[in-house]
């Protein structure tokens, strides 16, 4: 059993939902919220349908710009006690900041194995806080650098841009990650992040992702219902290993008035 410090933080993960079953998912991106209304807009979030939440934890090293820390997460914990808080550390040595975010509230931690010397033991303190463990893929990171990891995490996260330099979105080679990933373990959620929009999301989802990673699209949006349906609500996948019955499952190729550019991986 767990002794000492680490029992009520332990408890309460354990009491938290759980990632559930592979299912197609839209998780907010808190970086893109109103900050002075925080709680009520994550509120509107989860009553739209958004099972998680994204929070993208940027320190100013590996990647270049600050975003927030634990306290936001925390207020995200207490604003959606029964949604899914996930954490994505675009941090140095990751391993030095899981206890700090498994306290504030996170169900998932993910991190970048190119910040830490070895990814393989920072997944594993990270399932020993009580908390889903996750590892995150760069434009530049390659599914066979992973590939033996992914036996000891729930989550992979596929970018779409190279986080906090924007520039531009490797659509294409995130489509072929993601299948490779979903060959590899069919029961891993598999997100994407870094301005996935209705124009592209029914591609990432036949191809196997499962949440898409959305900021502007939710925030900017006064229907969040209506951008949760648009994202997903036409996913080829239901379940997860069903196949697109056709090229056309999902909205057409319309550009997108969603598309958020100005801070796309947050």
């Amino acid at each position: 059993g767990v002794v000492g410090a680490a029992a009520p933080s332990a408890t309460t993960t354990q009491q938290r939902v759980t990632l559930g079953r592979v299912r197609p998912i839209v998780a907010p991106s808190v970086a893109k919220a109103n900050f002075l209304a925080l709680g009520s807009e994550l509120e509107a979030c989860a009553a739209a349908g958004c099972e998680w939440l994204h929070c993208s934890v940027q320190d100013g090293v590996f990647v270049p710009k600050v975003s927030f820390g634990a306290p936001v997460v925390s207020a995200a914990r207490k604003a959606c006690p029964d949604t899914v808080i996930d954490v994505k550390l675009g941090c140095i040595d990751p391993e030095n900041r899981i206890s700090e975010f498994a306290a504030a509230g996170a169900d998932a931690i993910s991190f970048h194995p190119e910040a830490t010397k070895q990814p393989a033991a920072v997944a594993q303190r990270i399932r020993d806080a009580g908390v889903t463990p996750g590892i995150v893929l760069n434009p530049g990171t390659a599914v066979a650098s992973v590939a033996p990891l992914l036996d000891m995490v729930d989550i992979a996260v596929v970018m779409l841009v190279s986080p906090g330099h924007g520039g531009p979105k490797y659509t294409e080679q995130a489509v072929e990650k993601v299948k490779a990933l979903r060959a590899l373990r069919p029961d891993l959620h598999i997100s994407v992040d870094g301005g996935v929009n209705e124009k592209i999301a029914p591609d990432l989802l036949r191809a196997g992702a499962n949440v898409l990673v959305a900021g502007g699209a939710i925030f900017k949006a006064d229907d969040k219902k209506a951008v949760v349906a648009e994202l997903i609500g036409n996913a080829p996948h239901k379940l997860m290993n069903i196949k697109a019955a056709d090229l056309n499952s999902g909205p057409g190729g319309a550009a997108s008035p969603f598309e958020d550019d100005a801070c796309p991986d947050a």
